[in-house]
């Protein structure tokens, strides 16, 4: 299993009596998903390998046939019942570089908040998604901060390991 995993998706349900499953992808296009591989498919059980076999748009939403690694494929209904309400991740190494000036969200994680006044807020310790806009969460105190470019966040540099942030300290009371 790879050391850090980003998640891509979850499995929503089975379709049919062959073994395939309803996607939910996170990824843009939602056909992306089925680039990538191989799949880690986080289960009440335990993490299973998978790889997308073949995929599909079919009425509302992405339905998808899985295989593992050694070339066998899920084939029947219960395997893939097992698998509903499950995550699917892959490498972060699985995943194109950035685009200039771009960021995974995944990737500000660990990344230092600076604020205009040069207070530092602490470190990044997750990235929430609320459906509107990216929340940094930092610190130990919790704080939440919109990732917003322009108004909130002014610039981040990975390689630097900072992200600057137009609060100051007393914003954050």
């Amino acid at each position: 299993m790879p050391a850090r995993e980003i998640i891509l998706g979850r499995i929503r349900g089975a379709f049919g009596v062959h073994g395939w499953v309803r996607v939910e992808s996170f990824t843009e296009p939602a056909l992306n998903i089925l680039d990538y591989a191989p799949w880690y498919v986080h289960t009440r059980a335990g993490v299973q390998s998978f790889v997308p076999v073949q995929g599909r748009w079919h009425g509302p939403g992405l339905i998808v046939q899985l295989g593992t690694e050694d070339g066998g494929v899920i084939a029947d209904r219960d395997a893939a019942l097992a698998l509903v309400n499950a995550d699917v991740s892959v490498s972060r190494d699985a995943l194109p570089p950035a685009a200039p000036g771009e960021i995974y969200l995944a990737d500000l994680e660990g990344l230092r908040v600076i604020g205009a006044d040069g207070h530092d807020f602490g470190v990044v310790n997750r990235v929430l998604d609320n459906s509107v806009q990216a929340v940094m969460e930092i610190g130990d105190s919790g704080l939440l901060v919109p990732f917003v470019r322009g108004p909130i966040v002014t610039s981040t540099d990975a390689e630097a390991g900072e992200i600057h942030i137009s609060w100051t300290a007393e914003d954050a009371l």
